[in-house]
């Protein structure tokens, strides 16, 4: 497959039977998920990723919006499945990392048992001309006031306060990622995709996610047309619900996976 780029990854449990692949959203890393590593990983094979340009994963050379072009992203984690040799897999995705989910079980349907996603939409309406215009003021920011911005972003995406200084580490990782990231995320359409996914689908609707949640008229529509989809809402957390309440979320995840 060309274009990838050899991912930092983790990965605990039973080296066979069923596996569970957790990927973040813009600007986090495989530290996100460490807490549901240490819970799934006595009965599933658990895999955590870090996207190209974040975490210890390098960035492309060079580092250019196109190289974040989210068929890439998806392409760099289907080369990880097949070097890792990953079947039966329940992929399990936050932000744009579910986004990506899309992607990449629509690429390689025969992997995966299940796909969940939380804080994702399934479309993202902004006027494809805002893009550049986002990422100018990302750039700008992150070169001239960088840690005041990453703060910024952590309190629009984190609630947890325990969670803010390990979403600014994470943040600060991937500064150069982010503007070109952020630039493939304003306008895509994966309704169609979600209306006929051939794997169960689960979107965990998190209650204080307010601003995605402003966003799911399509993405619930697109559920309700296929019978292997479904909502499941998760109360009392934002965004980052795995990081808000870890416990909470284990339980919502591991009955997902159970059914």
């Amino acid at each position: 497959m060309t274009n990838t780029i050899n991912l930092e990854y983790s990965i605990a449990g039973p080296d066979h039977g069923e596996a569970i692949l957790l990927v973040h959203g813009a600007g986090a890393s495989i530290l996100q998920f460490q807490q549901q590593r240490a819970f799934f990983s006595d009965r599933y094979r658990v895999v955590l990723v870090s996207l190209r340009g974040h975490g210890d994963s390098p960035k492309p050379s060079p580092n250019t919006t196109r190289k974040y072009a989210l068929t890439l992203l998806a392409a760099d984690i289907i080369q990880l499945i097949e070097d890792l040799q990953l079947d039966r897999i329940h992929y399990v995705g936050n932000s744009a990392g579910g986004v990506l989910g899309y992607l990449v079980v629509s690429k390689v349907p025969e992997k995966f048992l299940s796909l969940t996603t939380f804080g994702t939409t399934g479309q993202m309406e902004f006027p494809k001309f805002l893009a550049p215009v986002f990422r100018g003021i990302d750039a700008f920011m992150l070169r001239f006031f960088k840690n005041w911005y990453l703060k910024l972003m952590v309190s629009h995406t984190v609630t947890h306060e325990a969670s803010k200084d390990i979403f600014f580490q994470m943040f600060e990782k991937a500064v150069p990622a982010i503007p070109h990231f952020r630039y493939n995320l304003v306008n895509y359409d994966f309704t169609r995709f979600i209306a006929q996914c051939p794997v169960p689908y689960t979107l965990i609707k998190c209650e204080f996610d307010k601003g995605i949640n402003r966003m799911l008229a399509s993405t619930l529509h697109a559920i309700q047309s296929n019978q292997l989809a479904k909502v499941v809402d998760l109360k009392g957390v934002g965004h980052v619900a795995n990081l808000d309440d870890p416990a909470a979320f284990n339980d919502c995840l591991r009955d997902i996976l159970k059914n």
